[in-house]
């Protein structure tokens, strides 16, 4: 009945005898997923204790639903809320939705508790919201969030709106979590109506939002056209490497496979390759991100399997998990180390944007060309169609320079990385002539949001992961929290091994904390030595070494965390960096 209805709506429009004001009125206001489709919406990886969760539509409450079924973390569902509100965005005050849980085996009702996120504004600001279901006779419960009066969305940023379930009973009681739902989600104004849905919107992670720990960035990705399959365990499944995608297999390169799998491992398969039918890095030394669900294969792992003459290695590339998996991207790319920034000097009001292969940009402020020095960074946050970007030195002495736009900045999400020393072999070893206007560019319309300089860090990508059990704690600024070290984690804790800390500060800083060892009560990496992003940081062996001793044996078997504002850590590993 309703596809007549849209029908005739259609056919009335068409000969204008339905008026628009009508048309408008007839417009989802509802998500309700009667349709079975939820394309509009899709799993956030950007938290450290983010959930593989399975989302699919079933039928619930004599009605259709949105069934999220967590797999032991924290299931953070994200909406395309620009997509779906176009140019009604800003008129968002309120969300509304009815959550549900799961009745249990035993017949019992379990709670569940959750939030709603959003990141909103230039500076994408984040703010929580609580919801919960809390009684049997209030499942479904319908929970209305209402926004903060500067909590206001903005087009063009990236702003998110995404729900959580962050407590479940039932996993708390029997160590397992039970399935929840989502119905009948309304996006209202301030006069509480609901807003029209544009139910056509597609979900799409942003890259920035992409869970890159322990992973390499990529320099100049090549993308391996269609490549999306899937296999049970221990099935192979890929396809032919197209000559692109070939040429760019070099050394330091790095292949990149985005995927889910039941038990989170991934690794490549080399099928054709003259030295013989070759699993590549199925021993756990593929580099695999926290929420697993990015692995990074280099090329030097596959040339001590197949052979230095790459011509051998077959065209066919495949993919492969010790569990039921599925492949959605793979690509690659020449690997470098995550930059970090330390000493950050901001270049105030640097916001600008132009049309491809157009410039735009200010003059420096002295304070941001001091430092400017030997060993320092540049990091622009921008937005570009194709997701290129580069500066531009259009006064130098030397003549108008590009400078990054040949695939030598490093681009991590939406932030780009170009080197002092990159504008120096291009612009003279005399600062003083590089002229003071720093213009931005792109191959594509871009937009930039912010630039600065400072000291570059380099984040390690990791192998061989060994997790230190139990260690999600929480505790407020200047307070630590943590466990004993078990064997396993001091037997992986050896010269040229570096801590890597998952985790939450109001501040962005993280560092860890040696209290039993014999050479007194550690601080470790707070005085700057640690590389730590806001989400993610590292600790090497040799920086405790340097307060603790040579002897590990003396470091004491606790090992806790530690920041300067209120902080929640999700979890502490150790590995070994990538070669």
């Amino acid at each position: 009945m309703k596809k007549v209805i849209s029908w005739l709506l259609v056919a009335l429009l068409a000969i204008g005898m339905y008026p628009a004001a009508l048309a408008d009125e007839a417009a989802a206001t509802v998500i309700d997923f009667e349709d079975g489709a939820y394309a509009f919406l899709g799993l956030s990886t950007a938290k450290g204790n983010a959930d593989a969760s399975v989302l699919s539509v079933e039928d619930f409450n004599g009605s259709k639903a949105l069934k999220v079924t967590p797999q032991g973390k924290v299931p953070y569902i994200s909406l395309n809320v620009e997509g779906l509100l176009g140019d009604r965005l800003a008129d968002l005050r309120a969300v509304s939705v009815d959550y549900a849980v799961a009745t249990a085996e035993d017949g019992k009702f379990y709670a569940v508790s959750g939030k709603v996120y959003t990141t909103t504004g230039e500076d994408n600001a984040e703010k929580k919201h609580d919801w919960s279901v809390y009684l049997a006779k209030k499942n479904p419960y319908t929970v209305v969030t209402a926004l903060a009066e500067g909590e206001v969305f903005a087009a063009g940023l990236g702003n998110t709106l995404t729900v959580s379930r962050e407590t479940d009973n039932h996993q708390t009681a029997k160590g397992a979590p039970l399935p929840f739902y989502l119905d009948n989600i309304k996006f209202l104004d301030a006069e509480g109506n609901a807003l029209p849905l544009d139910l056509t919107a597609v979900y799409t992670e942003a890259s920035s939002d992409r869970d890159l720990s322990n992973l390499s960035a990529l320099l100049s990705p090549v993308e391996f056209p269609g490549f999306a399959c899937s296999g049970d365990a221990w099935a192979q499944n890929g396809f032919e490497m197209p000559q692109e995608f070939l040429d760019a297999l070099v050394p330091g390169s790095v292949i990149e496979v985005e995927y889910k799998s039941e038990d989170g491992a991934m690794w490549i398969v080399m099928p054709w390759a003259a030295a013989g039918w070759m699993r590549v890095a199925n021993d756990g030394s593929a580099a695999i991100n926290n929420s697993k669900n990015i692995a990074q294969i280099t090329y030097e792992q596959i040339e001590a399997l197949c052979g230095e003459d790459k011509s051998t290695w077959g065209a066919m590339l495949q993919c492969e998990s010790s569990s039921a998996w599925e492949v959605y991207a793979l690509r690659v790319g020449k690997r470098a180390d995550q930059t970090v920034l330390t000493n950050a000097v901001e270049f105030p009001g640097f916001t600008c944007s132009a049309g491809a292969w157009a410039q735009n940009g200010f003059e420096m402020p002295q304070e941001f060309l001091d430092a400017l020095v030997p060993g320092s960074v540049i990091e622009v946050e921008f937005k570009s169609e194709d997701g290129a970007m580069w500066i531009v030195m259009p006064w130098a002495a030397a003549g108008w320079m590009r400078v990054g736009n040949d695939g030598a900045a490093a681009i991590v999400g939406n932030k780009a990385y170009i080197t002092y020393e990159q504008i120096e072999a291009l612009c003279g070893e005399d600062k003083s002539t590089w002229g003071a206007m720093l213009q931005c560019e792109s191959s594509s319309a871009w937009e930039v949001y912010s630039l600065r300089v400072g000291t570059a860090k380099q984040l390690k990508a990791l192998t061989n992961l060994v997790a230190l059990e139990g260690f999600d704690k929480s505790a407020g600024a200047w307070a630590q929290d943590g466990v004993e070290m078990t064997e396993a984690f001091l037997n992986a804790l050896v010269p040229g091994s570096v801590i890597t800390v998952n985790y939450e500060s109001e501040d962005g800083s993280m560092w860890i904390v040696m209290p039993w060892a014999a050479a007194g009560w550690m601080r470790v990496g707070n005085d700057g030595q640690d590389v730590a992003t806001g989400s993610v940081a590292q600790v090497t062996y040799e920086q405790i070494e340097a307060a603790c001793g040579e002897d590990k044996t003396t470091w004491g078997a606790m090992l806790q965390c530690e920041s300067s504002s209120n902080w929640h850590v999700y979890s502490v590993a150790v590995g070994t960096p990538v070669q």
